[in-house]
């Protein structure tokens, strides 16, 4: 299947400001004074971007046009690895949710644009170290065990900083709900042991969430719950051992011009 028509069929309308409201507020409040321009990159359908909107020159860009029909400021339709503007069009270029979907290969080329474009700020946002193989999904199918929100891979402060190693780490810190962090040992222990089904989604996920879409065969399909004890005991032992943490990684970067 094709990623680009993957990415065309979300369901962009479900999602809403309301739910992203605390975030949003913070990610505004954390911008340099001195930032008059910005680059969105992956905007998603501009629930960030429109409020950007309101106080700064803003352009957005996202491979999908059923998300873009959402945003309210400049955009551009493009993959973000290769945006057609200039160098060094934005004082600051700001990502959110966005580079934990990207294959290896795009993530690569949407760091390089990411720099080219940026004069002076880089502004990021990802999940907060998380567990991605804490939401595999088997397709009934096809056998394709894929990421249900198709996240790739996981990053921290370290690795964040890695992408950028020729700029200053302005500012960093977590933000968000609380969520479960998911022992590494524990989560490949019940990879091994248990069939998907029976620890995700959990147990307690509402029906409508349990809704996916292979993105290897199209396959849509309700994810049912299935009780299994080893998993149960396994998820015990897990919440005992296992903090909380904040959902959302902030990182600022500043080119270091020294």
């Amino acid at each position: 299947m094709d990623n680009k028509i993957f990415y065309e069929k979300f369901d962009w309308a479900s999602f809403k400001y309301e739910a992203l409201k605390p975030k949003v507020e913070k990610v505004i409040s954390s911008i340099p004074d001195d930032v008059n321009s910005i680059l969105d990159v992956g905007c998603g359908n501009g629930i960030i971007t429109n409020v950007l909107g309101k106080n700064y020159d803003v352009t957005a860009v996202d491979r999908s046009e059923e998300a873009l029909s959402f945003v309210e400021t400049n955009k551009i339709n493009s993959s973000a690895d290769n945006i057609p503007l200039e160098d060094k069009s934005f004082d600051m270029v700001f990502s959110s949710e966005l580079l934990e979907h990207l294959p290896d290969e795009v993530l690569v080329g949407t760091i390089e644009e990411i720099k080219r474009l940026s004069k002076k700020y880089i502004f990021i946002t990802v999940p907060n170290a998380e567990n991605p193989d804490k939401l595999l999904i088997k397709c009934p199918k096809c056998n394709y065990i894929y990421n249900s929100p198709n996240h790739l891979r996981s990053f921290n402060i370290k690795k964040l900083k890695s992408l950028f190693p020729n700029y200053k780490l302005l500012d960093s810190f977590t933000f968000g709900k609380k969520v479960r962090y998911y022992n590494p040992l524990l989560l490949n222990l019940k990879k091994k042991l248990t069939p998907a089904n029976s620890w995700i989604p959990y147990f307690w996920v509402e029906k409508a969430k349990r809704n996916t879409t292979c993105p290897k065969c199209e396959n849509e399909f309700e994810n049912k719950y299935k009780f299994n004890p080893i998993t149960t005991a396994i998820d015990t032992l897990n919440v005992i051992i296992s903090p909380k943490k904040d959902y959302w990684l902030f990182a600022i970067f500043e080119i270091n011009n020294k």
